[in-house]
């Protein structure tokens, strides 16, 4: 396994806790495009959507040649609540749920990590496959959410 992978997984919570406690509030609920969530559903999604991921890596790992289930990220927004969060709670959740995410895959052995998994949008998928979309979808929505952070000019 990339000691790189576990050394930066942590990260993704850290780095969206800096980035909110700079955005200014006025902005929280502001869609820079259309169609694309808010820093609070932004926020929200990530906290949702860790133990899914952790779901799909445990299976992968687990279950070789399992499905993976598919959702929809819009009706899960509305269906959960994200444009009413509180931001300062899903970042708790979302820290806490990656904090659980990377102990599991740290319990992971070598024959672990080439487990397949099949997403039917997107193939097949090793357990490390999965865990280096979790960090790009990380790194997606840092940046996403680095747009509304104040410019500073020196």
């Amino acid at each position: 396994m990339n000691p790189y992978l576990l050394n930066t997984l942590e990260l993704g919570p850290v780095v969206v806790r800096r980035i909110l406690d700079q955005v200014p509030i006025s902005r929280l609920d502001e869609a820079l495009v259309a169609g694309r969530f808010t820093v609070r559903e932004v926020i929200a999604h990530l906290a949702d959507w860790e133990p899914i991921m952790r779901g799909r890596i445990l299976s992968a790992a687990t279950t070789p040649g399992v499905t993976i289930e598919v959702f929809d990220e819009g009706e899960m927004a509305i269906k959960n609540g994200y444009a009413a969060s509180n931001p300062w709670d899903q970042i708790e959740l979302f820290h806490r749920e990656r904090h659980a995410t990377a102990a599991f895959v740290r319990s992971l052995d070598a024959e672990d990590w080439q487990q397949i998994a099949h997403h039917p949008e997107r193939g097949p998928l090793s357990a490390e496959d999965l865990t280096n979309l979790l960090l790009g979808h990380d790194l997606y929505h840092i940046e996403q959410l680095s747009a509304y952070l104040p410019e500073k000019r020196p």
